[in-house]
């Protein structure tokens, strides 16, 4: 009360030295312009003064029930003062508001510097800070591989409308395309380049509006594309709304500028809630929420879903991109009348490009460069682990991590599985998260629970489960150990959400991280886990026991010696054949990494036991073993896992000519044959480029994995006929034979695997030139054709038999059931040939039927030649 009245005093002394009368004689440039200089109506600017006064205390009043706790400086206090002339506002919405003189500049400087660049940790250069890459320079374009229509981005439209636009057929369309649309939710997986997406979308928008692209830089989006940029990140959204200390209702759309306003006191943008409000009112902004999935439980996130369908309409001029992954994208979680857009895997021209851009932005000298790109595709087109990583953005730039750093990818799988979730735990490190060591410990446990747990292997746990399993592990509270696998779920990319429950991105990931900790256990308790337990012959174990070979193996040559050794003595020397098979099917598998890291088994048992059962597929051996007992053993062998088929397998031929077809007339060194039918010649020279070809033929269990793949229901691997066909004939009976070569597939089908395998089919020069040989045979064995049905299966066993079960009729380079067994497609239309020297010949441009090579189990000797055309 006592200030109260001292500034009344104070007061009423400046309006009278104001209204003195010396006051009047000073110089024009020394007086104030206020209205108790300009005015001389003294009692009615004192009236209007106690007025406000009085509302002043009222509003004072008013603000005060906002205040439930104490503050200590204007940051903590900032925000109840804006909420409370917020809700003055809406009770006295007659009073037209003050005109905001914001300017936009620092706004967009700020948000086009933050969103300017990636960095990316654990990359080692010469500087000794994180590198950073300009985010124009390492993105590489994303596209969809959702159904319906999209329209096509139109930055002349403020608004887009439904009824403007021009539907076109969504199929590989770029995520940038798809602006035009007002309400988008882009759904992708852990890593799928959601984030980065959008940020680059702001970047861009911020340089249209303040002009700043570069002069001769491509534009990202159409340069008429002026919306104002609004990015928003859903974690940051959630802690606003968590607090719940306003009176607002919880899904009103006010929340949004309330928010922004609050977020430009933080980080000075110059632009309150006011400025925002405006903005969103007067529309032509893009407003991007960024990780939906983020809010920190389901009914946050469904709270969140609810506000922003509040606010498209509250704000009918502006767009709205939301992000979210198909995990948390379910139920009330779902965003009514939104368009959703699935993000598709990158595909191997993306996957070269972001190579490219790697290493123009790492500044690599030109040698240096061309040399970190041949290495990365050589890795990518030999490797399969390395292909599947790499259609994820987050993995393709960890291998360039990993080979930029070490000058080249681990060539044994188990150090590459390590590197890549070394990585991945630090790169994303923060101080919420445990340390990148005690993470993976955890995530060790957690695997090894998984893959050991009663009554099979788990694919996925529930949070609530996992969070007790860990606190059984590693002590702790429960609650805090779920909020700690719900942000790894968010940071690291080792785990992701499946609604209630969790799993690792790759099970590739669960198995390794298992192997790893049973590496860590005692030898008593490796062998009880593994061997005394029966799980190593289990086919969910496989993979973690060739893993777990590898582990071993960098322990020691004895830890590896001690296991085959155990698993040996448990076989017994007088096992049945059966047991042999799984027996020798499991150490061979665990030998296709063992062998690449130059170990020798010692044992004599091993050298025994495998001899005995891969045998049949090795010349010389298995001539000796009855066809029928073959087919038995390799039938047992796929039961348990072939390990021929775990091997790469693809045969490189080198480039060259060679004479194509065959004649009738003996005429010497032309291909004569006295069974070649006229379509068969005349006899050519043909000039082919290397290319490489498959040592057997695809196989009925990897055909499956295309089907388990939707290559079906995927439309980039149909040229023609998508949708016609949904699995190959009898299918139901061939899978009980997974190393049968796959039947019953029409041409289309058989290009659409080989688009989905990163291949192609053969063209027909190339088909006949590997079957020949680099010295050009009529048979792949040589020129006599086939005397006994030893060389390949044309006669007598009337059914396909499991791939390379006939070594003797292998090609001089290995590959197998060229002929006999099943007919094989090539690309080629069927027509006459050409004459004279012909270069990588494709057939001809059109026709009616397509081309198949080989003959087949039911075909007599005449169809079991190299020469032998089909239609």
């Amino acid at each position: 009360m006592e200030c109260d009245h001292a500034r009344n005093v104070a007061k009423r002394e400046v309006l009278a030295f104001l209204l003195d009368s010396k006051y009047n004689d000073w110089p024009l440039d020394q007086k104030d312009n206020y209205r108790l200089v300009r005015e001389r109506d003294t009692k009615g600017i004192l009236k209007e003064v106690k007025r406000n006064e009085k509302n002043l205390k009222k509003f004072k009043k008013e603000l005060g029930q906002y205040f439930r706790s104490s503050f200590t400086d204007a940051a903590s206090v900032r925000h109840l003062v804006s909420e409370a002339l917020s809700a003055w506002r809406q009770r006295n919405p007659q009073v037209p508001p003050a005109t905001e003189r914001h300017d936009p500049e620092t706004y967009l400087k700020l948000l086009e510097d933050n969103t300017r660049q990636i960095r990316i940790k654990a990359l080692k250069t010469k500087r000794a800070e994180p590198y950073v890459f300009n985010i124009d320079e390492i993105y590489i374009s994303l596209s969809t591989i959702s159904g319906g229509h999209l329209a096509l981005a139109d930055p002349s439209r403020k608004t887009p409308r439904d009824k403007d636009m021009e539907p076109v057929p969504q199929r590989g369309i770029a995520l940038e395309k798809a602006l035009s649309e007002r309400k988008i939710v882009i759904v992708g997986d852990p890593g799928s380049g959601k984030s980065t997406f959008l940020r680059r979308v702001a970047f861009e928008l911020c340089r249209n509006l303040r002009g700043t692209r570069p002069s001769g830089a491509a534009p990202f989006l159409p340069a008429g594309d002026m919306r104002f940029p609004i990015l928003i990140r859903i974690a940051d959204l959630a802690k606003l709304l968590a607090m719940d200390i306003t009176s607002k209702p919880p899904e009103a759309p006010d929340w949004l500028p309330y928010f922004l306003g609050n977020q430009s006191d933080a980080y000075k943008w110059g632009a309150g809630e006011t400025f925002f409000q405006v903005k969103l009112a007067a529309g032509g902004c893009l407003i991007m929420i960024d990780g939906l999935d983020e809010a920190p439980e389901r009914r946050m996130r469904e709270r969140i879903a609810r506000l922003f369908e509040n606010a498209t309409r509250a704000f009918p001029k502006c767009d709205f991109l939301v992000s979210t992954r198909p995990s948390t994208n379910t139920g009330d979680s779902v965003l009514a009348d939104f368009r959703q857009l699935q993000i598709g895997e990158l595909e191997l021209p993306e996957i070269e490009a972001f190579f490219h851009h790697f290493a123009k932005g790492l500044a690599l000298p030109d040698a240096e460069a061309k040399t970190f790109r041949k290495e990365l595709h050589l890795a990518l087109t030999s490797r399969v682990e390395i292909r599947e990583m790499a259609a994820n953005p987050v993995m393709l730039t960890a291998l360039a991590v990993l080979q930029h750093n070490d000058q080249r990818l681990p060539e044994y799988r188990v150090d590459l599985f390590g590197s890549i979730l070394s990585w991945l735990a630090a790169a994303r490190d923060s101080t919420e998260r445990p340390r990148a060591e005690q993470s993976l410990k955890q995530m060790r446990k957690l695997a090894l629970h998984m893959q050991d747990f009663p009554g099979g292997r788990l694919v996925q746990i529930n949070k609530r489960s996992a969070a007790e399993f860990l606190t059984q592990e590693f002590g702790g509270d429960v609650d805090a150990n779920e909020e700690m696998l719900e942000r790894e779920t968010n940071e690291s990319g080792i785990i992701s959400s499946i609604g209630t429950d969790l799993k690792f991105w790759h099970l590739s990931f669960q198995e390794y991280l298992a192997a790893l900790e049973i590496g860590g256990l005692s030898e008593a308790q490796q062998l009880g886990k593994v061997v005394s337990s029966g799980r190593l012959y289990e086919p969910e174990w496989r993979e973690t026991m060739r893993l777990l070979g590898g582990e071993l193996f960098k322990q020691g040559e004895a830890k590896v010696e001690g296991l085959f050794q155990a698993i040996l003595s448990k076989l017994g020397p007088q096992a049945a054949f059966e047991s042999q098979v799984r027996c020798a099917a499991l150490l061979s598998a665990m030998m296709l990494d063992l062998s690449r890291m130059k170990y020798v088994p010692k044992t004599p048992d091993y050298q025994r036991t495998v001899k005995a059962v891969m045998g049949i597929f090795e010349k010389g051996e298995a001539e000796k073993i009855e066809i029928e007992k073959r087919i038995e053993a390799a039938e047992l062998l796929a039961q348990v896992g072939d390990p021929r088929l775990d091997d790469e397998n693809w045969i490189a031929i080198p480039g060259g000519t060679f004479r194509m077809g065959a004649q009738k007339k003996d005429v010497t060194g032309a291909n004569y044959d006295p069974e070649a039918y006229d379509e068969e010649s005349p006899v050519h020279e043909v000039t082919l480029r290397g290319f490489r070809i498959r040592r057997f033929p695809v196989t009925v269990q990897e055909f499956e994995k295309f089907i388990k793949s939707k290559g079906y229901s995927t439309p980039k691997y149909w040229t023609e006929n998508y949708g016609k066909f949904n699995q190959p004939e009898n299918w139901d009976r061939q899978k009980q034979h997974a190393t049968w070569p796959v039947v019953g597939v029409s041409w289309f089908e058989a290009a659409a695997y080989c688009a989905w395998a990163n291949s192609r089919l053969p063209t027909e020069a190339e088909w006949e030139r590997a079957a020949r040989g680099p010295h050009s045979l009529q048979h792949p064995w040589g020129d006599e054709p086939p005397l006994d049905p030893s060389y390949a299966n044309y006669t007598g066993i009337q059914h396909p038999t499991p791939v390379g079960l006939f070594p003797k009729g292998n090609t001089a380079e290995e590959v197998c059931d060229m002929l006999g067994n099943v007919w094989e497609w090539c690309s080629d239309w069927f027509g006459s040939y050409g004459e004279g020297i012909l270069d990588n010949p494709t057939g001809p441009a059109s026709g009616d039927t397509k081309l198949s090579r080989g003959g087949c189990y039911f075909g007599g000797p005449r169809d079991v030649r190299v020469s032998y055309r089909n239609r």
